[in-house]
């Protein structure tokens, strides 16, 4: 990639993505998932990436999230380069810069939707009191001030997704990553939470790359992106 080109994704990029490559042994065999993705995210903007299953869509995510190593390439997450950072400087990054949701909801069943929608910011250090303030807050505006104390069991699915959507974006992370975050709701259901994901995101100025095969909802985000063969193409 040239230098100027580089210099042009990592402008005001909250995700920069550049020659990203992950090449995985399969017995005596490698396989090529991603040959060289180039992706920037800004704040502000919600990208939808397509593609088959098996394409390599959840390893660019987990690539994007600093869950996953790639063979090769740079990975710049709010202005800084993350891609030969330690571990414990990894866990940092995607602590304060990026929220994630997931297809199901991973909420911690012992524990309220309140409890868990503050939970990143109680693993970031702050008070209790402030965190649960915060917390409800923002699933009063999601429409569950009723359903504060209730655990994940008693919540519906467009509910629980709803909680794990809050826990995401709580912390006002510069980068939403999520994968098929509609993909387990009803028609329905699967709008009205869209809308409500999109409309937080957009509100808070954070980036969202988003994967979904509903072509429905990806034609309402800013963006399209097709991974094929392992690489990007614009829609």
């Amino acid at each position: 990639m040239s230098e100027a080109k580089t210099s042009e994704m990592k402008a005001g990029a909250v995700l920069s993505l550049q020659d990203i490559r992950r090449t995985f042994r399969q017995g005596g065999e490698s396989i090529e998932v991603l040959r060289g993705v180039d992706l920037a995210v800004q704040g502000g903007e919600i990208v939808a990436l397509l593609g088959p299953s098996g394409s390599g869509k959840s390893t660019l995510l987990h690539i994007a999230g600093l869950l996953e190593q790639p063979s090769d390439g740079r990975i710049v997450i709010g202005g800084e380069d993350c891609s030969r950072m330690g571990e414990a400087a990894r866990t940092m990054t995607r602590r304060q810069r990026i929220g994630f949701v997931y297809q199901y909801h991973h909420l911690l069943p012992e524990f309220s939707a309140l409890e868990n929608a503050a939970m990143p910011l109680r693993v970031r250090g702050q008070g209790r009191r402030e965190a649960l303030a915060t917390a409800g807050a923002l699933l009063q505006h999601l429409g569950l001030g009723h359903r504060l104390t209730h655990r994940p069991a008693r919540l519906s699915g467009g509910e629980q997704q709803r909680v794990a959507i809050a826990r995401a974006v709580v912390g006002r992370p510069d980068l939403l990553l999520a994968d098929e975050p509609t993909g387990n709701l009803d028609e329905k259901t699967a709008e009205i939470v869209f809308g409500e994901l999109t409309g937080l995101v957009r509100n808070a100025g954070i980036g969202a790359l988003i994967a979904t095969h509903n072509l429905e909802l990806a034609k309402r985000m800013d963006r399209v992106v097709t991974l094929h063969e392992g690489r990007l193409q614009a829609a």
